[in-house]
């Protein structure tokens, strides 16, 4: 009994958090609030060609007169005249029922020569009176004018066989009607198919939010992740100014705040920790897709690390698009890592440029690889490694999304450690997950993650580098599309 208890509780539904659910579905709204409204168009548009389609302009032509019984000698319209008032109810019971009549249809079609009436015919009478109103609706403006026409000609006929003679005073003629009185107006429909469509597409969005398994929070790298937090980096938001370093978000970049910085201390205190443990040297940055910040991450830990003393290396090893360059702001032309494995240097001090002000020193081309697996593969790659070694206390290595392509993992087996970034609310956890199994297969140990972005209660944070894979254009179906590498979204003027 206790047994079944125990399995009841471990297999029941997971409680919905409303409040990150809320936040999941507006993050998926602001990157495709083009779905709802596409939707909405479409359903719009559709409902209003459907009206359109469906749409027959009517006319109507209409009558008013008396019809007085012979045998009365009076009419109404005279100045003393009396009228009957079981004669008017007799007149008003009769009146619709010979409109419709076979007789009154074969009478009309043989008084407009047609073989069928194209039009319909309807009747009222005002009570205790002899006066009556008809009106004719056809699709042919035309058509009701005569039909009503020929129903003037031919009631004395038709009623001579029921009430007897009759006669028939015209009020109001018949007249041809100018416009359609059911006018086409499609404003309400569209409206209400633009509504509709909207609609699905917010259901369309919800149903992924709730299907969606991002790591927001540490607690859900715990829950979704069995890989340590060595830290977490608030979102970091200015405006791009002229200058070195006025756009990039490194901590030598002071606009970029106490809490940045500070949170980037706490990383280097959990990094050497693990390092120390760990005994290693040589490090791999990377991340499952494009825009995680993979390359802010590893710069900056560089960058503390020198400020720490200790001699840094940092290396830019994303081949296919070269970034370590333009988050630090340098300009000046360098040698990366292709063009040294080309030439067979043995020393790679030449190639290492001095990062002023600080114990770091960068190696990093300019220009993308158009064959970059054939540098990776190379033997030579590990002996440069090796040199770099003897050059500093430790080596950062700053390389593609590994969710992508497997050129981190071709990396992977030359450092001692793997620094593994994941952005807050990006990638999914499978797709995170796929690719850590990938780089397990190095056998290089994952030293921990950095959840990246994370939005502080107080704070008013976010950046992004204009940052796009073109190279990686093609994988991209697995990740969303991204043109940012850096810590956020910029606010552009």
């Amino acid at each position: 009994m206790d047994e079944q208890k125990t399995k009841q509780h471990t297999e029941a539904p997971e409680p919905i958090d409303l409040t990150a659910l809320l936040g999941e579905l507006w993050r998926i709204f602001t990157r495709m609030f083009w779905v709802p409204l596409v939707l909405a168009v479409l359903a719009g548009g559709l409902l209003g060609l459907r009206s359109w389609r469906s749409y027959t302009p009517m006319y109507r032509s209409e009558a008013t007169f008396t019809v007085q019984l012979l045998s009365n000698q009076y009419d109404i319209t005279g100045v003393d005249s009396y009228y009957d008032k079981a004669a008017a109810e007799q007149l008003a019971n009769t009146f619709p029922y010979l409109l419709s009549s076979d007789l009154m249809q074969q009478l009309l079609q043989r008084e407009l020569g047609v073989g069928w009436l194209n039009g319909s015919i309807t009747a009222q009478s005002v009570a205790n009176t002899n006066l009556f109103s008809v009106q004719v609706t056809s699709t042919s403006a035309q058509d009701a004018c005569d039909i009503l026409n020929g129903v003037i000609a031919v009631y004395p006929q038709v009623a001579n066989y029921v009430v007897g003679s009759t006669e028939l005073t015209v009020l109001v003629p018949p007249a041809v009607a100018s416009q359609p009185y059911n006018a086409f107006q499609p404003t309400r429909t569209i409206i209400k198919g633009a509504v509709l469509g909207f609609g699905v597409g917010v259901v369309f969005l919800l149903v992924l939010a709730m299907a969606s398994k991002t790591i927001r929070t540490r607690e859900d790298m715990k829950k979704w992740m069995n890989v340590p937090c060595l830290g977490t980096l608030p979102t970091v938001s200015f405006k791009r100014r002229t200058g070195k370093t006025g756009g990039t978000v490194t901590i030598l970049n002071d606009r970029t705040g106490s809490a940045f910085q500070e949170s980037i201390r706490s990383l280097r205190i959990r990094f050497l920790r693990e390092a120390e443990r760990q005994e290693s040297k040589v490090f791999l940055v990377s991340s499952t897709v494009p825009g995680e910040g993979k390359t802010t991450v590893a710069v900056n830990l560089a960058l503390t690390l020198g400020q720490n003393g200790a001699r840094v290396i940092l290396v830019d090893m994303d081949l296919r698009k070269p970034s370590v360059k333009k988050a630090l702001g340098l300009t000046a032309p360098s040698k990366g890592v292709p063009e040294l494995l080309r030439s067979g240097e043995e020393s790679p001090k030449a190639a290492l440029m001095e990062l002023e002000g600080t114990r770091v020193r960068v190696l990093a081309g300019d220009k993308a690889v158009e064959n970059p697996r054939r540098q990776l593969e190379s033997r030579k790659l590990s002996g440069l490694i090796k040199a770099l070694r003897e050059e500093a206390d430790y080596v950062v290595i700053d390389t593609p999304p590994n969710g992508l392509l497997g050129d981190s993992t071709a990396l992977a087996g030359l450092a001692d450690g793997i620094l593994y970034v994941v952005r807050a609310g990006k990638a999914q956890v499978p797709h995170i997950m796929d690719s850590i199994q990938l780089l397990s297969s190095s056998r290089t140990p994952l030293m921990g993650c950095v959840l990246n972005g994370v939005k502080e209660n107080g704070g008013g944070y976010g950046y992004g580098y204009g940052y796009g894979y073109g190279g990686y254009r093609g994988y991209e179906r697995h990740s969303r599309k991204s043109g940012r590498d850096g810590q956020l979204e910029e606010e552009r003027k």
